[in-house]
């Protein structure tokens, strides 16, 4: 029985001084039933355990940036995730090779020291092979219907700095059982998440969630875990038919590989110039020796078959941009301006790790640039640079009040 793991990584790796933080960890199988739970600390505990859990032809999804080639700014995949799901409230903290924590790194390349294969969902690997890939819990739900988040992400990272601060991690406590909530009706899904066969995850159910700060990460990074492992599982069974790559067009590596994301999606979070023929209109893969749906044949086009859960290599072969990509932008300050020129290009996050006030200021006058020059253009773009302001405006407030949201 195929295995799903599930790993909310942590970014840093730890230091001589300083402790790694927990990495939640997460194993399924096709039955949704968890077959281990629980957290590692260091990337040597994370691989040792994914070593020691999955089986030939598991499915590993992993929550952090794992090919990272580009020097400055932010990758492809980083930056449609704000395109495509910045309506939601979901955008993605840059990653890129002048960032001091990349754990995910390091770990991508522990594992494929240790024969795993990465996957970037425009291949179909071996039966056998042990693939894994990246992925990003908020876009699961925001993108799985199943969990009913139709408006927005759930705040159940981040403290809610509208509301008074001895409000507010109440209310954090209470947005966190009520995912976790949507999460065990999971267990009728397809595929299941069967929360309550495991003593750990059992734990998330019967114990409300915690105020403090520690305990809460404690739980949210098994929380993202879980995620993680059912977005490997639901991978596997619907493949593009409920799923985007975001990133597919970004530059492949040296061996050919492309740093991109596999994100559930709902139709109208896709984009449709890059929307596989095949998505939301065939239930079921067609067979192996199928090299044409009877559209592509009809109309001529490459195939974009989906062969068992995953996807055809040309279905995502365009190279031209869209309009939001073609507009370069500035981080830290408005497009155009002598100060922006010498800044890397492309963000829709405020700057991480322990941004100054400046910085969240001048990444708020980015984002308001971003959304004063696509808003006529193109929607999508407006609501994720929106979304990204937002955010960075939470930050400011944090700043003010002396207590950090970032999650």
């Amino acid at each position: 029985m195929t295995r799903y793991l599930g790993v909310d990584l942590a970014w840093g790796e730890g230091t001589e001084r300083r402790v790694a933080n927990e990495s939640g960890v997460v194993c399924i199988d096709e039955t949704g039933t968890v077959i281990d739970a629980g957290w590692a600390i260091g990337i040597d505990a994370v691989v040792s355990w994914i070593l020691a859990t999955a089986e030939p032809g598991s499915v590993i999804a992993v929550d952090a940036p794992l090919l990272v080639e580009n020097a400055t700014g932010m990758r492809r995949c980083e930056r449609e995730v704000g395109q495509r799901y910045g309506r939601w409230q979901v955008s993605a903290y840059p990653s890129n090779l002048g960032l001091p924590a990349l754990g995910g790194v390091a770990l991508f390349r522990a594992l494929e020291a240790a024969g795993l294969h990465y996957f970037d969902g425009l291949s179909t690997p071996a039966e056998e092979d042990i693939v894994f890939f990246e992925a990003y819990p908020h876009t699961t739900l925001v993108g799985a219907e199943e969990l009913g988040y139709t408006e927005a992400r759930p705040r159940y990272k981040k403290l809610d700095t509208s509301l008074p601060v001895t409000e507010r991690r109440q209310r954090r406590a209470d947005v966190c059982d009520d995912l976790i909530e949507r999460l065990d009706r999971l267990a009728t899904a397809s595929p299941p998440l069967l929360l309550r066969s495991h003593p750990v995850t059992t734990l998330l159910l019967d114990v409300p969630s915690p105020t403090k700060e520690t305990a809460h990460k404690h739980r949210e990074d098994l929380i993202d875990a879980a995620l993680c492992a059912w977005t490997a599982s639901s991978w596997d069974e619907h493949g593009l038919e409920r799923f985007q790559v975001l990133g597919a067009t970004d530059v492949p590596d040296d061996q050919g590989r492309v740093p991109t994301l596999l994100a559930m999606a709902r139709p109208e979070q896709r984009h449709p110039e890059y929307m596989p023929t095949s998505a939301y209109a065939q239930p079921a893969p067609l067979p192996r020796d199928s090299s044409l749906t009877a559209g592509d044949a009809a109309r001529g086009e490459p195939s974009s078959t989906i062969f068992e859960g995953h996807m055809n290599k040309q279905a995502y072969s365009k190279t031209e941009t869209t309009k939001a990509d073609a507009i370069e932008f500035v981080e830290g300050g408005a497009a155009g301006s002598t100060a922006a020129e010498s800044q890397p290009s492309g963000s829709t996050r405020a700057p991480s790790p322990a941004p100054t006030t400046v910085d969240l200021l001048r990444s708020a006058t980015w984002h308001l640039e971003h959304a004063r020059v696509t808003a006529a253009g193109d929607d999508v773009a407006f609501e994720a640079a929106r979304s990204a302001l937002a955010e960075a405006v939470f930050d400011l407030e944090a700043v003010q009040y002396g207590e950090s949201t970032r999650g």
